[in-house]
């Protein structure tokens, strides 16, 4: 039975988390045993797949007539004031760049542009920084869809923000559980660390991408910052950096960047719900 005040069925949202689940352990199991890169691509896509199909069951259930425009909608697929999209930007630059810096503080030689000149630095990494931003927003939107479209809505009317906002980032981040043991994603240390290490990071990236939706009302914020920390992690400080030891201290499970993290995950909540509460 539906509940009038509710934008999304029980069933459509029991089906959801059973696809996202289902599907994407069949897919990521394929990428392990094969390793045909592009399969991560198709593993990205599946969230939104399955929030896409979960949505329009939703919509039949209820008895909504399917347009086009109102499904993106209902996927957050709408325009947002810019400000938002800028923080999905400042904030991963932020949490991710400052604990690189730290690390090359402590070991110089380990950063590749250690002694040449900061405008130059510049030249080389910021058209690389907005450029695969926007590239890697073609693979982020179809995580972002399913995460922060659909999951995290359809769970706010049912067990509320603070809750949707810790279970959404936990699911988040185990999503990558089988990558993570298997798959050779954040290979650089230890299991026994890498794991916990993980899942501290994405938790509370996963609570700001969620804070973005919800305080925007889009889903586009959020697929900024997931494309951005992407870009900016991968392609260019991973790149530039050296050291055995530097994935302890930074990127998705350094101590660093657990740290900064949590701080702007707080910092956002406090300002965009608790001053709302008071």
């Amino acid at each position: 039975m539906i509940k009038e005040n509710r934008k999304w069925s029980d069933e459509s949202v029991k089906l959801y988390m059973i696809l996202v689940t289902v599907l994407s352990l069949i897919v990521e199991t394929i990428f392990i045993l094969s390793g045909i890169g592009y399969l991560v691509l198709i593993l990205m896509w599946v969230p939104a797949l399955c929030a896409n199909i979960a949505n329009i069951v939703s919509m039949k259930q209820k008895g909504e007539k399917f347009t086009l425009k109102k499904h993106l909608s209902d996927l957050g697929l709408r325009f947002c004031h810019i400000k938002y999209i800028l923080l999905g930007f400042i904030i991963p630059v932020t949490y991710l760049l400052i604990p690189y810096m730290i690390y090359w503080m402590m070991h110089p030689d380990n950063f590749a542009y250690h002694g040449v000149a900061l405008n130059l630095i510049l030249a080389d990494c910021l058209p690389v920084m907005l450029l695969g931003t926007v590239i890697n927003m073609l693979s982020a939107a179809g995580e972002e869809i399913g995460w922060r479209g659909f999951m995290a809505p359809s769970f706010i009317e049912r067990i509320g923000l603070k809750k949707t906002l810790l279970f959404t980032g936990l699911f988040w981040a185990l999503w990558h559980l089988p990558l993570l043991i298997f798959g050779g994603y954040m290979a650089e240390t230890a299991m026994i660390y890498r794991i916990p290490a993980f899942i501290l990071c994405i938790l509370p990236i996963g609570i700001i991408a969620g804070l973005l939706a919800y305080k925007s009302k889009s889903v586009w914020p959020a697929v900024v910052l997931h494309a951005a920390h992407n870009n900016l992690d991968q392609s260019i400080l991973d790149v530039i950096t050296r050291g055995e030891d530097r994935m302890y201290f930074v990127s998705e499970t350094g101590i660093f960047t657990i740290i900064f993290a949590w701080v702007l995950a707080i910092i956002l909540y406090i300002t965009f719900v608790r001053k709302e509460e008071v």
